[in-house]
């Protein structure tokens, strides 16, 4: 019997309440919204500007990159195993203030 009451007590409350519930989805929507503008205004356009078509990447840069990649693989090879014991400190210093 107290159980119903108080559910049905809850529910009243509930009823009355003036809080709204937070959707954070949107508050995170409008505050992209407002920095956006705001760096558009600080650019002052009225708009962002479009995009321009994405341009074929130049075959200098690519084999850079390809070059590059394989270099780091190279030394990832070579590098000895890390050691977790090295991580940890050795020695403990201490001086007297």
């Amino acid at each position: 019997m107290e159980l119903a009451v108080l559910l049905a007590l809850l529910g009243a409350a509930r009823a009355l309440s003036t809080c709204r519930l937070l959707d954070l989805e949107a508050a995170r929507r409008k505050r992209i919204e407002a920095v956006r503008g705001q760096i558009l205004s600080k650019l002052r356009l009225p708009a962002p500007p479009a995009e321009p078509p994405p341009r074929p990447l130049p075959e200098e840069v690519r084999a850079l990159y390809n070059s590059t990649r394989e270099l780091l693989r190279q030394r990832a090879r070579l590098r000895p195993p890390e050691d977790p014991e090295e991580y940890y400190a050795k020695e403990l210093h201490r001086f007297p203030m």
